[in-house]
């Protein structure tokens, strides 16, 4: 039977990658850590006996945290590559029940650079914060942009020290600002977009239980994303049929759910290997534009989206050396419309 803390260590460095953004679901889930139990797996001295490495445990029971140690400093670097075989239509036309996914799918080739930083508060409370960038290349419209997107702060705790045999829970809370380029405030079909246009707000927890020699983990999440008003964007909506010009000035987006489950298993003390499926469900999200009639007054007209679901399957890879590197690498298959064709990604960090 191998230790406990062990497992988690591995578990914690793959799962890291699984919440660094997707562009596409909203983000929904944290980050954890992906040194956060480094520290704790086998020890750098592989010839080190079991009985030793039980006491190097038990003689740390209190440190048994999933999170960073007091004091304690990371920082990782995540690159993610999408690619749209063709460019929705959607982004130039609002029709009802659009898809609100499409509208930031402005282009067919998207690289997502995330920097994160995470410092330990206490040993059972962390903060982190997340400052991506994003390349963008619209093929049809020959089209770029590459700028900063929507910066992230988060704080997560755990109550409860890591208990063999028993599910640890962590709790999250992050908020995101609108700092990238808004696909509402952009001149539509001459500018691509580097951000989702509105701030959100996200919190939910993540859970994991050691079956040895597999983890289970899973993680549920909730995300409000506020009206956000003041825009100014000439775009064409569809109204009974008929192509109208319209000014957009207010977006009351919908909120969405999020859920993860996944099944990590240790190969060897250096490679892990896990299988994940993200499922995001989406509310309604109305915008709300100003058209101009014949007799010169302005009429308010509001277009709704469809309510939308997301799903991705995730395969993960992931190597850690003896002086705390780590590589991972990811491929995802989305199983719903409305996201990339192809997503492959990958984590390590950013000072070696």
């Amino acid at each position: 039977m191998k230790p406990v803390c062990q497992y988690v260590s591995i578990f914690t460095c793959v799962v890291a990658f699984s919440y660094s953004q997707l562009a596409f679901a909203e983000q929904s889930l944290d980050r954890v850590d992906n040194e956060s139990l480094k520290q704790s797996l086998a020890p750098s001295d592989k010839e080190k006996s079991e009985s030793a490495n039980a006491s190097d445990i038990f003689s740390n029971t209190e440190d048994r945290y999933s999170l960073l140690q007091k004091g304690q400093f990371t920082s990782t670097i995540d690159a993610t590559y999408s690619y749209f075989e063709s460019d929705p239509s959607v982004t130039l036309v609002l029709i009802e029940n659009f898809r609100f996914l499409d509208v930031s799918a402005d282009s067919e080739r998207v690289i997502s650079t995330t920097l994160g930083f995470d410092l330990g508060v206490s040993n059972n409370i962390s903060v982190g914060f997340s400052l991506p960038f994003t390349a963008k290349y619209n093929e049809q419209q020959d089209l770029s942009v590459v700028g900063l997107g929507d910066v992230q702060a988060s704080v997560r705790w755990q109550p409860r020290p890591t208990v063999g045999g028993e599910v640890t829970t962590l709790y999250f809370l992050s908020v995101s600002a609108p700092t990238g380029q808004s696909p509402y405030e952009i001149t539509v079909g001459e500018e691509l977009s580097t951000g989702q246009g509105f701030p959100s707000i996200s919190f939910g927890s993540t859970f994991f239980k050691v079956f040895d020699p597999l983890i289970g983990y899973g993680s549920l999440s909730y995300t409000h994303n506020p009206v956000t008003d003041g825009f100014d964007q000439q775009r064409i909506f569809v109204t009974d049929e008929v192509n109208r010009l319209g000014t957009l000035r207010e977006i009351q987006p919908g909120d969405s759910v999020s859920a993860v489950v996944g099944l990590s298993y240790a190969i060897t003390y250096d490679f892990t290997l896990t299988l994940q499926y993200q499922h995001t469900i989406g509310g309604r999200t109305s915008l709300i534009w100003e058209d101009l009639s014949n007799t010169g007054s302005i009429i308010e007209n509001e277009t709704r989206s469809a309510t939308f679901d997301s799903g991705v399957a995730r395969i993960t890879t992931s190597w850690k050396g003896d002086d705390g590197n780590f590589f991972n690498l990811n491929f995802s298959l989305p199983v719903t419309e409305g996201l990339p064709d192809v997503i492959i990604g990958i984590s390590m960090p950013l000072f070696p």
